[in-house]
């Protein structure tokens, strides 16, 4: 295996192992998560998933209510420096229910009819599948030719955005919300744990998006008394991440 590949593999499993032990304090239990290396020699895609298919059991008065399925899909960025998600998907799905409740999903170079970053509800009310069906656009005719064939559309393949390539959920989110709105069963340094994980995520959140507006970043730091010196060239915002829907 090539040094770039092998440097990229040991910082995948260092993840793993990060979430390995923010789901195991979480939930009190030991939870397990594997990586899978892609074949691709110039850019390799590893995927972190968690270990048992069936998704991470998650537990109401000692019985199995809901299951947690976790994917993330990582690759080097483009100047092979740091490790970049280019899709990740947390669905929670009712135990022995194939179809899930909600799923949020994060996809790098999607479609710019789709947000990189947004959550599908799938549930079912005639007010919003009727507005999905008169909707004025390319994908409300569809529907309609859909509905005109006996195929109405689903709630579940409508995308609420969530924040883009940097303020999108994080997996301690979830877990937060499975908490507060389901009463799932935790250990006593859950709240700790979600917290140290969130500081983690937006502080890799807070530096990668740096890059991607450095005048705003700069105007940023010398509001609170830093000196900024600016570089002989200065990089371009990033509009493509900036503007992204």
């Amino acid at each position: 295996m090539p040094e770039v590949e092998r440097d990229l593999a040991a910082r995948v499993e260092a993840f793993a192992q990060e979430l390995i032990d923010t789901a195991s304090g979480i939930l009190g239990v030991p939870t397990g998560f594997e990586v899978q290396v892609g074949a691709s020699r110039s850019r390799p895609q590893i995927v972190v998933s968690q270990s048992d298919p069936l998704g991470v059991p998650i537990l109401v008065d000692g019985q199995v209510l809901l299951r947690l399925l976790v994917e993330f899909r990582c690759r080097w960025n483009t100047q092979q420096r740091y490790l970049a998600v280019e899709q990740s998907t947390f669905a929670v799905r009712v135990e022995h229910v194939n179809e899930p409740l909600f799923h949020f999903d994060y996809v790098r170079n999607a479609l710019e009819s789709v947000p990189v970053a947004h959550l599908n509800v799938h549930a079912h009310r005639d007010e919003v599948v009727w507005a999905m069906m008169m909707a004025r656009t390319k994908r409300g005719k569809r529907r309609g030719k859909d509905a005109s064939k006996g195929k109405i559309p689903r709630i579940s393949t409508l995308h609420f955005p969530l924040g883009g390539h940097r303020h999108r959920p994080s997996l301690e989110d979830v877990f937060d919300m499975l908490i507060q709105e389901f009463g799932i069963e935790h250990s006593e340094v859950a709240a700790e744990l979600i917290a140290a994980g969130r500081r983690r995520f937006r502080s890799i959140q807070t530096a990668v998006g740096v890059h991607d507006d450095p005048v705003a970043a700069a105007g940023a730091l010398e509001e609170l008394g830093y000196t900024v010196r600016s570089p002989t060239a200065v990089p371009a915002a990033r509009r493509d991440r900036l503007e992204r829907y």
